[in-house]
């Protein structure tokens, strides 16, 4: 036994050291991981966890930070981000899959890859919304690279980055655990790195939308089918490059329990629409599978295995949400009465290191049936705030309540402490002692929790809220930085923005001629909201004539409305005193 433990450390020597050679790239792949196991007779699991004292949270994850190759022209840089960035080497030029959240780190990746091939990018496509995906780009753009993405991509761009990026900014900050010291930062289940600031690079929005279903487009020799495939997001795409066998899958596979549900916030992700793509992936029957996080797949029955394995995990969880529904259960009732099946223990990809069961039946209930749980006392519940004051009054006074959190504590009631310690900070907000015991409390769960998300939530509010950290979540932001996002994005942002008490009892009409691109917008306040419009309202009050680049800054808060107006950028006919008292109705993120 002793020697077969040997055995398997060595392995993992020879693994994570593998990519010190001289070669530029590294030839590597999961296959050779899976027959280096069956050489010492030893699992995934048993492997990672004999070595498990010796690694910490993800380093089971990635392979070491280098670039990897594939096949004869396709490379992964795997380990600089939080997303991998794909490079496929065409007739004369290149293409790009995903450029990571940073560019920085983008810059970084496209000097290895030019170490590879010098050519031009031709072609970048983003596999969805999400920022680790989009947001490095700018190295890579030169001057006749296009940008793909899915058509739905404008949606999800648009929610993530106006309608709702500063909840979305203030909770991924803490799921990442983005703020916490770096003593603390143990992961965020797809591995150690993500590099974002508050620098915001230059938005590189994409320059063909794709339409429908499918599209194969042959680029640089290289001809790639790209499959509008919902899953992590509804604009999702998947891409099968059919003379190697590839499918890049983006974010629809990797090797965690996939996050069905997300603790930053997220639409409904349909578990449906989402086993069904993995279905897309497995007709292809590909050799390898290149994921957009963390390691690659090579070989047909590896990669079929691992997606049918993965596909019934997300199934299993939407049929037994669908089927309890159907009984009556509520969502409390169907997390509360789960059990795994057998195949959920016994595989490496379905570990909980990234999505969680829990939330996910959660997600699959209220994204079919909505909040109401069908129990009538739940139609109108009473708010947190009063149920909490309610509570105290039987609790009788604040050295009960302190008694009651500290049993709880000392009978590992952590849970319990926690709740009880959010109802003595509603009832006394400002007293020290239930904000310690409240901090305490979190910061056990974080100890007990095993999901390195859910881990960084808990320990960031803990941290929080007896001010240890205290986030800054202001962006820097340039009109050169903002240019490329659509002005309609701008426009379609507003509304949401509106103070409701400054335009109460308000009517104002309002046009915008854009002098730069001839775009012509109309925001009508009334009834305490604003209607945007893609034309100029008839009888108009006041007309706003406004370069695109300067009315986003001015909306973004980077712009100064009076340098713009005596700068001529901006100019304003009608009651121009109305116009002030409109401007001043918009709240800044």
């Amino acid at each position: 036994m002793h020697y077969k433990i040997i055995q398997i450390l060595l392995l993992c020597f020879i693994i994570l050291n593998c990519s010190k050679t001289e070669d530029k790239t590294i030839q590597l792949s999961q296959e050779f991981l899976v027959d280096s196991l069956k050489a010492t007779n030893t699992s995934f699991e048993e492997w990672f966890s004999k070595v498990d004292d010796q690694i910490s949270v993800d380093d089971d994850y990635y392979f070491e930070k280098d670039i990897y190759q594939i096949v004869d022209n396709v490379y992964v840089a795997i380990g600089y981000g939080l997303a991998n960035s794909i490079l496929i080497v065409g007739d004369g030029s290149n293409i790009v899959i995903d450029v990571t959240e940073s560019d920085v780190l983008a810059a970084e990746i496209r000097e290895r890859f030019e170490e590879i091939s010098d050519q031009p990018i031709e072609a970048i496509f983003y596999t969805h919304s999400h920022v680790d995906h989009w947001r490095g780009a700018f190295p890579f753009v030169d001057e006749n690279t296009e940008v793909y993405a899915h058509e739905t991509f404008k949606k999800g761009f648009y929610d993530q980055n106006n309608l709702l990026k500063p909840i979305l900014t203030e909770r991924g900050m803490k799921q990442f655990g983005f703020f916490l010291p770096k003593e603390l930062q143990r992961g965020h289940g797809l591995g150690f790195t993500l590099d974002f600031d508050f620098e915001q690079p230059p938005v590189v929005y994409p320059t063909v939308l794709l339409e429908g279903k499918k599209n194969i487009l042959t680029i640089a020799g290289v001809t790639l089918e790209v499959v509008h495939s919902p899953g992590e997001t509804d604009d999702q795409i998947i891409i099968y490059y059919k003379d190697k066998e590839i499918v890049f899958s983006g974010d629809n596979y990797y090797m965690r329990f996939p996050n069905l549900y997300t603790i930053r916030g997220t639409s409904y992700r349909d578990t449906y629409k989402w086993y069904k793509s993995v279905d897309e992936m497995r007709a292809y029957n590909p050799t390898y599978l290149v994921s957009s996080h963390g390691p690659f797949l090579s070989n047909k029955k590896e990669v079929q295995d691992r997606l049918t394995i993965y596909r019934d995990a997300i199934q299993y969880v939407h049929d037994y949400a669908i089927r309890g529904a159907n009984k009556g259960k509520t969502p409390d009732e169907l997390v509360e009465e789960f059990e795994y099946p057998k195949f959920f223990k016994e595989n490496f990809d379905l570990r909980e290191q990234y999505g969680k069961v829990s939330w996910s039946i959660r997600n699959v209930y209220n994204g079919y049936l909505g909040f109401f749980d069908g129990k009538a006392v739940n139609l109108e519940p009473l708010s947190t705030k009063v149920r909490s004051k309610n509570i105290f009054k039987i609790i009788g006074s604040k050295d009960n309540l302190l008694t009651l959190i500290n049993e709880a504590l000392e009978n590992k009631e952590f849970q319990w402490a926690a709740e009880l310690c959010q109802i003595g900070a509603i009832n006394f907000p400002n007293d020290n002692e239930i904000k310690n015991l409240y901090s305490l409390s979190l910061e056990e769960l974080s100890k007990e929790e095993t999901n390195p998300i859910a881990r960084n939530y808990y320990l960031s509010e803990a941290y929080e809220i007896n001010e240890q950290i205290i986030p800054d979540l202001t962006f820097n932001l340039t009109e050169d930085q903002i240019r490329q996002i659509p002005i309609e994005t701008i426009f379609e942002a507003m509304p949401p923005r509106l103070n409701p008490v400054k335009a109460n009892n308000k009517f104002i009409t309002v046009g915008f001629n854009m002098s730069d691109t001839g775009e012509k917008f109309g925001i009508i306040i009334r009834n305490n909201i604003a209607e945007i419009v893609d034309y100029i309202p008839e009888n108009a009050e006041i007309i706003v004539t406004v370069e695109t680049s300067t009315w986003k800054g001015l909306i973004m808060g980077i712009t100064d409305a009076k340098s713009a107006i005596t700068s001529g950028k901006l100019s304003v006919s009608g009651n121009y005193l109305k116009f002030i008292q409109f401007s001043t109705m918009f709240e800044k993120d």
